[in-house]
């Protein structure tokens, strides 16, 4: 059984080496980290902040099915993966860096799936009609 003068003791024997160690150098963090720990860098943006894009279209001029899609992405990681899904064509699948024009594109409803390097998407629809 231990006392209560033993448990101080062995409690100011750590303290003590604690310290020596802590000035002499040894426990001491580095300059480096200490530093780097407190800055923050509000100029980057994060990979957490997801996708965005914009989108611009050209309406198809009487059955010539020369519609026009404009996409060009304001944020994300690249390299970024775009499906275009639509009831009038087939499912279209392109690889991009930051802009995609699809041409030929009959009157209807376009959706436009996004997804990027940080594993996130968003999608957005744009209707084509006839003109």
């Amino acid at each position: 059984m231990m006392n209560m003068y033993s448990i101080r003791k062995q409690f100011y024997m750590a303290l003590g080496i604690f310290s020596f160690f802590t000035l002499c150098g040894f426990l001491s963090i580095p300059i480096n980290a200490r530093t780097e720990f407190f800055k923050r860098d509000n100029s980057k943006k994060l990979a957490s902040e997801g996708i965005d894009f914009v989108l611009n279209s050209k309406n198809p001029i009487a059955a010539l099915n020369n519609g026009t899609i404009e996409l060009r992405i304001s944020e994300g990681i690249a390299p970024f993966k775009v499906l275009i899904y639509s009831t009038t064509t087939p499912l279209k699948e392109y690889q991009i860096k930051e802009e995609l024009t699809v041409n030929n594109l009959a009157p209807g409803e376009y959706m436009i799936v996004v997804s990027g390097g940080n594993n996130h998407y968003t999608s957005k629809t744009i209707t084509l009609r006839q003109e």
